[in-house]
């Protein structure tokens, strides 16, 4: 398998992840989650200057490696938070990935 279809895999994985989460949180757990998020956004800024917040919803139809990195990784730490605040505690990547 190429690192493009692989990057894919685990963003499909991770993606799905994230909607069974979200399916499975309350309302409260989605507003923690985006104060969590917004948090590590504000302290990024904080530690390396303010970043325009960019149009990423091209990203959605790319299908690049380096798109498909960023879209793994906002999708794994969206599960990593996802879980930590719903306790969803056992999430495996390597189970969605089979």
């Amino acid at each position: 398998m190429d690192d493009k279809a692989a990057l894919f895999n685990e963003f499909r994985a991770y993606w799905k992840l994230s909607e069974d989460l979200i399916a499975e949180a309350s309302k409260e757990d989605l507003a923690e989650v985006a104060r969590i998020l917004a948090l590590q956004a504000a302290h990024y800024a904080r530690k390396h200057g303010e970043l325009p917040i960019p149009d990423l919803t091209h990203l959605l139809t790319q299908t690049n490696a380096k798109d498909l990195g960023l879209l793994r990784d906002g999708t794994e730490a969206l599960v990593g938070v996802l879980a930590m605040v719903t306790g969803a505690g056992g999430v495996d990547i390597n189970a969605e990935l089979q």
